[in-house]
């Protein structure tokens, strides 16, 4: 089934007048709503523009992240294509959430899980297909490490440059990326980062790709009979698909009670804190 969802992912929305593939717009829309929450959540206003390049900043994060990485030029530095795209999208979201409140994000994080894992495994994906481009060393194209690094930075670059930089406030600073904060540092709240590559490995094995060459005869899968690319698309998307849906059933369980606040009061008189 997840075959044929890539399948229609990579086909456009309408041959005449959008004519631009359904991965791309529902990013371009899941990316909106992520940026129009935090916006809302700051209760400030920012400028047209930074509105506008910040969210294209966070949408492209993870294409720049990546072709750079691949010393290949960005689309977006040579077609008009991704900039009509994923600018209508914002723009249709934003008219959309100045008439109707933004839902909260526990729910749509929630509810657009599988969607999340979807959208991230199809960009995983598409860009590991860059490593064929003969303009890309041999050296990395040969590396599982770098597919691996090549993964992590299509699926979470958007969100650490995002994040990083807090690009939905009127003031963009540098700070630490989210994830290696200590009050946010985890398993699931590197999830972007580490499934991303973990796709990458997986999709590199599946096919038989001549840099696993090695890791497939320790893992005594030499002799199995590579997949095809349809069904190792499918696999790789499912393990993300399934990460991402169990992390919102995490974020579901209840912590742990917090400890209660220091009782400053004592048989009636308050006790002098410093």
């Amino acid at each position: 089934m997840l075959s044929t969802v890539l399948a229609v992912l990579a086909t456009p929305v309408h041959e005449t007048l959008f004519p631009y593939s359904w991965g791309t717009t529902l990013h371009a829309f899941r990316i909106s709503l992520v940026f129009h929450t935090n916006l809302q959540a700051t209760n400030r206003r920012i400028s047209w523009g930074a509105h506008m390049l910040g969210f294209l900043l966070m949408s492209w994060g993870g294409t720049l992240a990546s072709h750079s990485l691949l010393s290949l030029p960005p689309p977006q530095l040579y077609t008009v294509g991704p900039w009509i795209n994923y600018s209508a999208a914002h723009l249709l979201f934003t008219l959309l959430f100045h008439y109707f409140p933004v839902v909260h994000p526990s729910f749509t994080n929630a509810i657009l899980s599988p969607l999340d894992g979807l959208l991230r495994a199809n960009s995983v994906l598409y860009t590991t297909t860059l490593l064929a481009n003969p303009s890309v060393n041999q050296l990395l194209e040969g590396s599982p490490l770098f597919h691996f690094i090549l993964g992590a930075a299509a699926s979470a670059g958007g969100g650490l440059v995002g994040g990083s930089f807090s690009l939905w406030t009127p003031d963009w600073q540098f700070s630490m990326p989210p994830p290696l904060r200590t009050d946010s540092w985890g398993l699931w709240s590197t999830l972007d980062i580490w499934a991303g590559g973990v796709v990458a490995l997986t999709y590199g094995i599946l096919i038989a790709h001549p840099a696993f060459q090695p890791l497939r005869a320790y893992l005594t899968l030499a002799e199995v009979k590579p997949s095809s690319i349809p069904a190792a698309r499918a696999t790789s998307a499912t393990i993300m698909v399934a990460l991402y849906g169990l992390r919102a059933v995490v974020a579901t369980v209840p912590s742990k009670a917090a400890k209660p606040p220091l009782n400053t009061e004592q048989s009636g008189k308050k006790v002098k804190t410093q």
